[in-house]
């Protein structure tokens, strides 16, 4: 009995290739990230203030030198929360909360999962996309993947999810 891939010529069904994202989801994903961003620097900052007050008696003492760099401390995590939470997220998963919420992810330009380097490559090349005047934003326009300046340096584009 002759199975049917004795019987068919073997055949190869690719993927259609994922739309690239337009710069209005983006802008949506980034206000979400925001968002979240925000409450995240809010909880830090519940923290550092529940400390600051737990160990001055509700501000009936003087705070000791001690409890201020303790509560600055606090506060300065979040620095280093804030690359981690892009660089790792992108890394792990190709996607922020924000683009989870709009069905956007990061990929290399073949559709594959973004390396670390490539992670903190994008992160340390957006500031230059986006703060002189938006200018690295304007790229996107012109390029048929729809890239800005940071993804276009690090080798990733943004892509719609189905």
């Amino acid at each position: 009995m002759a199975t049917i891939s004795q019987v068919e010529p073997a055949q190869e069904y690719a993927a259609a290739p994922l739309p690239y994202a337009g710069l209005s989801l983006r802008i949506v994903a980034a206000v979400l990230d925001l968002v979240f961003l925000f409450s995240v620097a809010a909880l830090f900052a519940s923290v550092a203030g529940l400390h600051y007050l737990l160990r001055t008696e509700w501000g009936d003492i003087d705070p000791t030198d001690e409890v201020q760099i303790t509560t600055f401390v606090i506060m300065g995590s979040f620095l280093i929360f804030l690359p981690l939470y892009f660089v790792l997220f992108w890394y792990w998963r190709g996607q922020t909360f924000g683009m989870m919420a709009t069905r956007i992810a990061v990929t290399d330009r073949d559709g594959y999962h973004i390396s670390l380097f490539q992670s903190v490559l994008r992160l340390i090349m957006w500031p230059f996309s986006v703060l002189p005047l938006g200018l690295g934003v304007t790229t996107m326009f012109f390029d048929r993947e729809l890239r800005m300046l940071h993804d276009m340096l690090s080798g990733t584009v943004v892509v719609e999810l189905p």
